[in-house]
Formats: structure tokens, C-alpha cells, sequence
């Protein structure tokens, strides 16, 4: 049996974070200029991810197959992005953003651990080398999906 997959979001101005997978794998990730947001929408809908490669930050391109909804963060222009999504027919959530671009950095530094001397250096004091709103979209995402499974367990 195939585990669900869903779609994060990191709503922003300009570009967006955007996330496909699970709370445990990344399958795909990349940040998107806004001015391509209906390829993004294509993909979700089973369009195939090649009109979005060039974007791609981690993760491998491919089809995802079924994306079973898409968690919206609930800052800069997100309405805006939750009616697109909607238009489109596909299942939308907003959900909490707070602190998730700083949570990002550290998790970029957990899945690309510094090398040579930068190892040395407290994490606190490095900055990724690129935007992390793709990984912002991840943790939008996992901590939904964390949160649901603490409701339903009552853990």
C-alpha cells in the first residue's frame, strides 16, 4: 500500500516554498517563482513534475501520483494562494507558520552538515547558502501531520 503524500506550502510575495511528501521523507522539494504557481498546481494534479525541475532544491523529480492535500502556511499572501488551490480542486489546509524559516536553517544544516572548519562553528552562527523556503514548506507540513497523530493518539 502507497503512504499518503501531501504538499506544503511557504507562501511568499515573490517565490514559494514548496514541498512534497510525508512527516517522515522529503520526496521532492523546491522554491517556485510566484509567476509559476499554476505549473505547480498542473503537478499536484498529476501533471508530472518537469515544468518545476528547474526549480528543485531537494529531492528527486518525478511523478507523485495522488497528493493528498496541501497545507498552506498562514502567512504573506496566503489567501491568495488558497484560492488558487482551491479553484483547482484540490484539498487546502492553513496551518501555522510561526518560526518555521528559522526551524528551516537548522534543519538545512542537519541534512547538509557543514564540512572542513565551518563544522567547527556552532550551527547558531551559520547561514545556509541558499533561501530554505522549501524546507519552511517541510516543517509547515510535518508539524500539521505531528500534530493530527498527537490528537488522535492523545499523546
Amino acid at each position: 500500500m502507497n503512504r499518503p503524500m501531501y504538499c506544503g506550502i511557504d507562501p511568499g510575495r515573490e517565490k514559494f516554498g514548496f514541498a512534497v511528501g510525508d512527516a517522515d521523507i522529503l520526496s521532492y522539494a523546491a522554491i517556485i517563482p510566484f509567476e509559476n504557481m499554476t505549473d505547480a498546481v498542473k503537478c499536484l494534479m498529476g501533471g508530472g513534475a518537469e515544468k518545476i525541475a528547474s526549480w528543485r532544491t531537494e529531492g528527486v523529480c518525478g511523478n507523485f501520483g495522488a497528493i493528498s492535500r496541501v497545507f498552506i502556511g498562514n502567512g504573506t499572501g496566503h489567501k491568495h494562494y488558497v484560492g488558487i488551490f482551491r479553484d483547482s480542486g484540490i484539498e487546502t489546509e492553513i496551518t501555522d507558520e510561526r518560526m518555521t524559516t528559522l526551524e528551516a536553517g537548522n534543519l538545512y544544516w542537519r541534512l547538509h552538515p557543514p564540512k572542513w572548519l565551518w563544522r567547527l562553528l556552532p550551527r547558531s552562527l551559520l547561514t545556509p547558502p541558499r533561501p530554505v523556503d522549501d524546507l519552511a514548506a517541510w516543517i509547515i507540513m510535518r508539524r500539521t501531520l505531528a500534530s493530527r497523530c498527537r490528537a488522535l493518539t492523545g499523546v
